[in-house]
């Protein structure tokens, strides 16, 4: 258990330091949006677990959202504060497969993205 929790938290910093060098290379003015229902079939999440998730994602939008609006030198803290506040209310959320799957999907969308920009 504890290695799993040291490959996750290895995940989330090569995700968030991946994201933030991305935004600070090319910033875009276009939040990440994710697509709910396919979100929701990929996690198999309860009907419980709808309503807290779908919640969760919209605050993330406006918390990129409101990042963007902020001044370059801001930019990029408030983004890292949104990635990580988003992973933090998911884990309260998800079971730890989930969680773990919703993980490698920011990571390898992330990646994709950064490679489509090159």
């Amino acid at each position: 258990m504890k290695r799993l929790g040291m490959a996750v938290a290895a995940i989330l910093l090569c995700a968030t330091v991946g994201f933030a060098r991305e935004n600070r290379n090319n910033v875009s003015k276009e939040p990440f949006a994710i697509n709910f229902e396919k979100l929701s079939y990929y996690l198999q999440l309860t009907p419980s677990q709808v309503n807290e998730v779908a919640n969760i994602n919209e605050y993330f939008l406006d918390m990129q959202r409101e990042s963007l609006r902020s001044s370059e030198s801001k930019q990029q803290k408030k983004m890292h504060q949104a990635v990580y506040g988003n992973l933090k209310l998911m884990k309260k959320v998800l079971t730890p497969d989930q969680y773990r799957k919703y993980v490698t999907l920011l990571n390898v969308t992330n990646n994709n993205n950064r490679a489509l920009s090159l």
